[in-house]
């Protein structure tokens, strides 16, 4: 699996583009505290998520990335407050 991670982070710099337009679509609706590093790791998160689907050419996963919604990165959030017993995640989010 090293090789998977290192075509993820190879095809972070070639979709670069295609990151930083979502990544402003998302702060445009809101999410002003998101940074690129955070979204990449939603967006691997997500990618991984898609076991029969997984996405393996570089217009799968553009077309992954375009796909993602600000509900998808709403979700993921709740699922990992509901997983953080201790509810550690900073609250700053959701003002």
């Amino acid at each position: 699996m090293p090789d998977e991670r290192n075509d993820m982070e190879k095809w972070r710099t070639i979709i670069e583009p295609f990151l930083q337009s979502k990544l402003n679509e998302f702060q445009l609706l809101g999410l002003n505290h998101l940074k690129m590093d955070e979204f990449w790791q939603f967006v691997k998160e997500s990618l991984e998520k898609k076991k029969e689907e997984k996405p393996e050419r570089i217009h799968e996963v553009v077309a992954a990335v375009m796909a993602l919604t600000v509900n998808d990165y709403m979700n993921k959030l709740r699922v990992d407050l509901f997983k953080d017993s201790s509810n550690t995640i900073d609250q700053s989010i959701f003002r």
